[in-house]
């Protein structure tokens, strides 16, 4: 058990153990591979990626992900080989994920600012035949994989350039592409729907001390990823009457017939003419012309959180390929900078940016907030939505944004790595509440029917919970689910579910459906405390202290006790020169919260933990609490 719990259940693993068979497996070419050559083909000189003074078109972008493509032919790296990419979001990290799978190879993420063990762990998991990495990272890469045995090639690329010094035996990346050929690989082999399409690394999970790889294939991974847009724009369509909701919508989605539908656009039968023309044309030649052509202007797309983040790349591939969108990167891209990010608005008239809740969200108010101060202004006139996905945004710092930023439209979304599809909330500063994360259950008819399905099952009766009676249920996901847990076999078989014919992903997360069958997410079961028998969900509690306004951000996490067990400990960030006592968090939760949620043990501190991706690092948390309790916690 402990060889499942710190390392792999597997040494070798085989996609082959995961495959599934389609019918009509002929019908589409559902390949990252196709997807980048129609957009060449269809639009060859629309704008793709803007980074700094860097400007590539489909036709420019497709011809460099030919030349690395050839160039790791060359390299002898095969079909269903695992091929690394570490570094944060750039031109090049697009270019090697769509190189990597044109020649049927499998792209997985790395996080390059992770524990070094971390990084070790998953390239030997993956059984890595090469890495494609980011120069500031490669000497440390270079020196923890000495030993992999699988490790072939390290392949250092710049932004643009080199900067850093290179590891010994290491390619350059822009050398191997002034080497090859900027044609169209021709490989003695299919790369087909049903083939390994790319490995997810997530957070670790449970007793897992390192994180899982999550399998795709092309025919879920990539048709999901493109679902994925469809699924997340139903709310909006759902409000499309609220004039800044429809100018959001037709800006990310210029089709010609939505702009048609303007003047009834509310009515019943206008949104079944657009549901039945997505069911109709969705991932098509003629949705892609449609798109591209309903707007003079490209329509560009920032993401500013980490790439490496499946909740981003999966959003980043799907407005790219369902609304084909301009890709806008940041030219320093970590740290975040929250100055550049708005300049960078201003100047490449950004219209919609990728964010992961408040970690990002934050500090764009408070550049916002100082700016005005200072008598500076931003032209930020083009900036119509923001999308947030994987970490949860409070809904005082959506409204603050909203009231910098009038114009604004909010999608919340909610999602896991293990399948494509997201569900949303939409909001504007008109709304009487910020409206959180969820989904809506599929109906029969009208919008939420093209809704990709999914469950809330009671854990103790197996039954779907009841709406509208607060019963407590898991989010099971079905549609476009990932096909396992790589090298982990157990788990997989834990979590993916063949019920009725069709797989189901169970999430682990828990929550009820509202009398508008509305999911209302509470907390990750793995999450739960039991204080004196009572189960309480961290994620709850630190909801409510992060809606006290002196608060900045918070955390919740259950701390071992010599009378309840558990008790819960929360770890407070104040606003600047603000103040707090223990006693008034004790007395503000408990105007919401039973006795048995009220934290038992309060902290403050000057900032807290974050990934790069903005998730907490509770780890960190906990090794922080426990010492500093005393003789309270064992």
């Amino acid at each position: 058990m402990m060889e499942g719990m710190k390392g792999s259940e597997l040494r070798r693993d085989s996609f082959d153990n995961y495959r599934q068979r389609y019918r009509r497996k002929g019908r589409s070419d559902q390949t990252w591979g196709a997807k980048l050559e129609l957009l060449a083909k269809t639009i060859p000189d629309r704008l793709a990626f803007i980074q700094g003074g860097r400007r590539l078109t489909w036709k420019q972008f497709n011809g460099r992900v030919n030349r690395l493509a050839n160039a790791l032919l060359d390299l002898r790296i095969k079909k269903g080989e695992r091929v690394g990419i570490a570094g944060f979001n750039s031109i090049e990290w697009m270019e090697s994920f769509f190189a990597i799978s044109k020649i049927g190879a499998v792209p997985f993420n790395i996080n390059p600012l992770a524990a070094l063990d971390e990084i070790e762990y998953m390239i030997g998991d993956a059984d890595a035949v090469a890495v494609i990495m980011e120069d500031e990272y490669a000497r440390t890469i270079a020196r923890i994989t000495t030993f992999i045995a699988s490790l072939r090639h390290l392949i250092v690329y710049g932004r643009g350039e080199l900067h850093q010094p290179l590891p010994e035996g290491a390619l350059v990346y822009e050398d191997l592409l002034a080497e090859h050929s900027s044609t169209k690989p021709k490989l003695d082999y299919k790369v087909t729907n049903e083939d390994f399409c790319c490995l997810v690394y997530g957070s670790a999970k449970g007793a897992y001390t390192y994180p899982m790889g999550v399998v795709w294939d092309n025919a879920q991974g990539v048709k999901g990823v493109e679902w994925r847009f469809w699924n997340v724009l139903l709310p909006l369509l759902d409000r499309v009457q609220n004039n800044k909701i429809w100018t959001f919508l037709i800006n990310l989605c210029p089709v010609r017939l939505f702009k048609l539908l303007k003047p009834v656009r509310s009515r019943s039968w206008a949104k079944w003419i657009i549901v039945t023309f997505i069911k109709m044309t969705r991932g098509s030649a003629f949705m892609v012309k449609q798109i591209a052509q309903g707007k003079q202007e490209e329509t560009k797309s920032m993401p500013v959180s980490p790439l490496f983040y499946s909740a981003t790349y999966m959003q980043t591939f799907t407005n790219i390929v369902a609304c084909v969108t301009t890709t806008v990167f940041l030219s320093t891209t970590y740290p975040f900078n929250s100055r550049q990010l708005l300049e960078t608005i201003e100047r490449e008239k950004v219209d919609n940016i990728m964010i992961n809740g408040d970690a990002f969200a934050m500090p764009i108010v408070d550049e916002l907030k100082k700016a005005k101060e200072e008598g500076r202004t931003y032209d930020l006139v083009s900036w119509r939505g923001v999308i947030s996905s994987g970490v949860r945004w409070s809904p005082r710092v959506k409204r603050e944004l909203c009231q910098l930023l009038p114009q604004l439209v909010i999608v919340d979304t909610y999602g896991c790595t293990e399948f494509t599809p997201a569900y949303s909330s939409a909001a504007v500063l008109e709304d009487n509440d910020m409206p959180p994360v969820g989904a809506t259950l599929r109906a029969k008819g009208g919008l939420y029917s093209i809704q990709a399905p999914f469950k809330v099952i009671n854990r103790e009766t197996g039954k779907e919970v009841e709406h509208g009676t607060g019963e407590m249920g898991e989010f099971v996901a079905e549609g476009y689910v990932a096909l396992g847990y790589w090298k982990r076999p157990e788990e997989t078989k834990k979590c993916f579910k063949v019920v009725g014919r069709r797989r189901h992903f169970f999430t682990g997360d828990d929550g009820y459906v509202d009398k508008h069958l509305r999911f209302c997410f509470v907390g990750k079961g793995g999450d739960v405390v039991s204080i004196g028998g009572e189960k309480v969900y961290s994620e709850e509690v630190k909801v409510v202290i992060k809606t006290h306004p002196k608060v900045r951000d918070a955390a919740v996490v259950g701390v071992p006790d010599r009378e309840l067990g558990e008790a819960l400990a929360a770890i407070i960030e104040l606003e600047k020169g603000e103040k707090l006592s223990e006693r008034d968090v004790v007395k503000y939760c408990s105007q919401s919260l039973p006795a048995h949620k009220i934290p038992k043990h309060v902290m403050f501190v000057v900032s807290l933990p974050r990934e790069a991706t903005g998730k907490m690092e509770k780890r960190v948390l906990k090794e922080f609490v426990g010492p500093r309790l005393g003789g309270e916690a064992h």
